[in-house]
């Protein structure tokens, strides 16, 4: 039989408080998660060594896999084609913490309470919600975790006083139309999401934020036309491989993010900054600085990348590993 986690059954999954709390020096914890972004999370609230079972696509990221090379080792959690996982795998792997988007699917929820793993089920799809996941998961690994998470927190908001202060003073006729293609080139997002929450923050105009308010996601594909129409002063892809073909394509170059040449790839690091990851924090301050260069005169990008991934990850970036990030290939 086939159920979702409603929150009566989660509130007993997570007995005996809504939170599972490792206690101070708890470092063995086996933690779980078949949600790709949140490997970083937990790898930089310090338990990346804890992992026992995570996402394909985790173990694909070139620096995830060199700075923690123990992610080549722990297996898969398979996800059907519905977003559901097997119960089964998770007992097997002897997990105890496993965290979950709320919108996947499982069966026989049962048996994991009966195993006495812990299920946090949280939010996804912006911007609150992702702190709010870096906050809970702090809590959920316990004391050590939780000091990271509010220092992160911290940064986070000085990060968003810094961009506020200044574009306070912007007009919106001058704020940049900005268009974000998220797995393909045609596909993007609207309001209410997470793109739409950092491009607010950095002082951009969505052209997608109306598209899709009929849709649950506030995604979708979209006909090149009708980007075209909305012809954005700068484009930000996911991927290079779109930025290139956008770059190149005849069909693409009436926009004006094309022919003033702003078509840019969004930088990636342990996840892509643009997605449901810590790395966030840097995501909307590196795009405020993109389109308005002249008001953040002052930030350098890459000290604030090398200061971020040491002070958050305890990782004194390479040269190589910095370049890769901010021009991801």
């Amino acid at each position: 039989m086939r159920n979702r986690l409603p929150t009566a059954l989660l509130a007993c999954l997570l007995v005996p408080s809504l939170l599972f709390a490792a206690p101070a020096g708890h470092r063995d914890i086996r933690v779980a998660t078949p949600w790709p972004a949140q490997n970083t999370i937990i790898a930089m609230l310090g338990y990346s060594e804890n992992i026992v079972g995570t996402s394909a696509v985790a173990k694909r990221i070139p620096l995830f896999r060199q700075i923690y090379p123990s992610i080549d080792r722990v297996p898969v959690i398979g996800v059907t084609s519905g977003h559901e996982i097997n119960p089964e795998q998770i007992i097997a792997l002897r997990t105890q913490l496993l965290f979950l988007p709320e919108s996947m699917a499982m069966t026989q929820t049962d048996m994991l309470q009966q195993a006495g793993i812990k299920v946090l089920a949280l939010r996804a799809n912006s911007m609150q919600a992702l702190v709010d996941r870096v906050t809970l998961s702090g809590q959920a690994l316990g004391p050590d975790a939780e000091q990271v998470a509010q220092r992160y927190q911290r940064y986070f908001q000085r990060n968003v006083a810094r961009v506020q202060a200044r574009l306070s003073d912007l007009p919106a006729s001058q704020r940049l139309k900005v268009y974000h293609s998220m797995g393909s080139a045609l596909t993007t997002s609207g309001r209410p999401s997470l793109n739409q929450d950092w491009m607010d923050l950095a002082g951009a105009r969505n052209v997608a934020a109306e598209w899709f308010s009929k849709e649950k996601n506030s995604a979708g594909e979209v006909p090149l036309e009708k980007i075209a129409q909305a012809n954005p002063d700068v484009i930000v892809a996911m991927n290079r491989r779109d930025a290139e073909m956008i770059r190149s394509s005849a069909q693409w170059q009436g926009i004006a993010a094309v022919q003033k040449q702003r078509v840019y790839v969004n930088p990636k690091g342990l996840f892509w900054w643009c997605r449901e990851t810590s790395e966030e924090a840097l995501q909307f301050l590196w795009l405020a600085k993109t389109l308005y260069p002249q008001r953040f005169q002052d930030i350098d990008m890459q000290q604030e990348t090398r200061r971020f991934y040491l002070d958050f990850f305890g990782i004194s970036l390479s040269e190589q590993q910095l370049q890769a990030i901010l021009q991801p290939q």
